[in-house]
């Protein structure tokens, strides 16, 4: 078995996947510079792990008693160890299911020689005449064609694009354009879902050949630049046409790039546009096989019943909820008319797809609104909420969790703090409205969508703010992958020096008479491993390297603390480990027993 796992050690970089159903021996990591996320053993330098639990961490290796016939002793040479990252808030299953093989490369480089560069090594590992695309992720405007222009940034022309991948067809669609119609606070909480593209020559090829494409799409011209409106029209036609085992391989083609750079987990927001039931079925598909190596906890929208469009607020609440108790009441003799526990959906599941609750948006931004579904939604046993929050509606929402506190209500099971409820986004969110959600119990989950669009919102995000207010429990994610990236490290360095992708302050200097909003890295880490935790209510087994725990963690290929702050984002894993399983080696390390 120690042979066999050495080779994984080496060649686990080649493969799509390692399934988490496989037996593992005991697994003893040595000579590592563990940064646990325990307050109570905040470091130590080496853990072992049997099965899927971490059953010891410290300083001095163990005896070996109670161990395996068989364990595999790893040495991490110094390197830094970290829990396994989870995205708080990151659209990962609408990534994993996009058309093509995606350029996860594309997503982090900010030079046009770079994403050339990205996309031959891309050609290179994708079969010829198949697709390379990055769809969201990125900013076309973050392709620097001068490195020392900030707004030299384009995207890449046909013929470039033809010279770099003349055997591939290449489509490049951005997803996410804000739209500020003015200079204040109000003015910049809009954007469209959809962006300008970008083709080559047999991309432009394959759709102008099709007659009649369905969906429509326009054709392409010759040049293949894509307006916003023709980009839309292209995305639609690949979510119509994307046959399911394409979906399956692209989802296990992101499985692993997650893994690439310590991603373990998300709390996964679905998205606008996004199907509740087939979309997620490539993920359903490979939980069941044993196959999904990434935790996925996702979020259910209320929408509108298929047979009365417009449906909001309470009526769209129940087409979700209306299997639970109480569904109709208005009046209760109290919770135990309930038989047993009840119905407790973030509890369904298996250990890589579960309900987190719903999201991201329970009722329209004002109090009225919110109170009432937030009463709704408390009458139901175990249901949290994630609830989008921007600018004014912050204190809008604010104010209706209040009303529904307040409500007398015999029907209410539990409280918000046990259901782990919180607001996200919170670009504005003031410390006034920080600490009176601490009082409320609801969480706050920041995310970092303004580092690829420094425009979208008009300050923000408070990470210092979140970080300082007292009895708060805040989680950080990128809110990727289409309205922006998903690579965890290039977060935490904007956390860290405040910059957007093209070097424009963003934290340093805040509108709002907030303060500067730069964070520690450490700070950071704890908001994308044992804070973010906290969303999923897993906070008692994973964010942590502690006994007991998960055994979900990172060993990285530099030490973030003390590189130049603008090379955080270069960070990645050189092995990662899953429920106590190898499912991503660089091959850099080695079993030395």
């Amino acid at each position: 078995m120690n042979d066999l796992l050495k080779s994984k050690l080496l060649l686990a970089a080649g493969l799509a996947f390692a399934a988490h159903g496989a037996s593992a021996d005991d697994i003893r990591i040595i000579n590592a510079n563990i940064v646990t996320m325990d307050a109570a053993n905040p470091s130590a330098t080496t853990l072992l792990m049997r099965d899927n639990r971490i059953v010891s961490v410290g300083n001095e290796v163990p005896n070996s008693d109670g161990v395996g016939d068989e364990i595999t002793v790893i040495d991490a040479q110094g390197a830094v160890v970290i829990p396994g990252i989870i995205d708080q808030h990151l659209h990962w299953n609408r990534t994993a299911i996009t058309w093509g093989y995606a350029l996860h490369r594309g997503e982090g480089v900010y030079t046009l020689d770079d994403l050339e560069r990205s996309i031959r090594e891309r050609a290179a590992e994708v079969p010829a005449g198949e697709w390379i695309t990055l769809i969201g992720r990125h900013n076309h405007q973050q392709f620097l064609e001068d490195p020392d222009d900030p707004d030299s940034g384009r995207y890449p022309t046909r013929q470039e694009l033809d010279r770099w991948a003349p055997d591939h067809k290449v489509l490049f669609s951005q997803r996410f354009r804000p739209t500020p119609v003015g200079s204040g606070r109000e003015d910049y909480n809009r954007a469209l879902f959809t962006g300008p593209g970008q083709m080559n020559s047999s991309a432009i090829a394959f759709f102008n050949a099709m007659t009649p494409p369905a969906p429509f799409v326009a054709p392409i011209p010759e040049d293949g630049v894509l307006s916003d409106e023709l980009s839309q029209q292209v995305f639609e036609w690949t979510r119509a046409n994307n046959p399911f085992q394409d979906q399956i391989r692209s989802a296990i083609d992101l499985m692993r790039w997650s893994h690439s750079v310590g991603l373990v987990g998300v709390g996964d927001a679905g998205g606008s546009g996004f199907r509740q039931t087939q979309d997620f079925a490539p993920l359903i598909a490979l939980a069941r096989r044993g196959e999904l190596t990434v935790r996925n906890r996702y979020q259910i929208r209320p929408v509108a019943s298929p047979a009365a469009a417009g449906q909001t607020g309470l009526d769209a609440l129940r087409n979700v909820l209306s299997a639970a108790p109480l569904a109709e009441s208005q009046n209760c003799a109290g919770p135990e008319e309930l038989a047993g526990e009840g119905l407790h959906m973030s509890r369904v599941g298996g250990p890589f797809f579960r309900n987190m609750g719903l999201g991201e948006s329970i009722g329209a931004p004002t109090p009225e609104s919110i109170a009432e579904a937030a009463v709704f939604v408390l009458r139901r046993p175990d249901w949290s909420f994630h609830q989008h929050a921007e600018a004014g509606q912050i204190t809008n929402i604010i104010e209706g969790i209040r009303r529904a506190v307040a409500v007398d209500d015999p029907c209410r099971i539990g409280t918000f703090a046990e259901r782990h409820s919180s607001m996200e986004h919170l670009n504005d969110a003031t410390a006034e409205d920080l600490a009176n959600m601490a009082e409320l119990g609801i969480g706050a989950g920041i995310q970092a969508v303004r580092f690829l669009f420094p425009d979208w919102q008009y300050s923000g995000p408070p990470y210092r703010a979140a970080v300082d207010t007292p009895g708060l429990n805040f989680g950080f994610g990128a809110d990727g992958m289409f309205a922006g990236h998903g690579n965890p490290w290039t977060t935490l360095q904007f956390m860290v020096t405040g910059e957007a992708h093209n070097g424009r302050d963003l934290l340093k200097s805040d509108p709002l008479g907030r303060g500067p909003q730069q964070i520690t890295l450490m700070e950071g880490l704890r908001g994308y491993t044992s804070g973010a935790a906290w969303f999923m209510r897993e906070e008692h087994e994973r964010g942590q390297l502690k006994v007991g725990f998960l055994a979900d963690l990172a060993i990285l290929s530099q030490d973030p603390f003390e590189v130049d702050v603008r090379q955080i984002r270069n960070t990645q894993a050189v092995l990662t480990i899953v429920d106590g399983a190898i499912v991503y080696s660089d091959g850099s390390l080695y079993s030395i027993n």
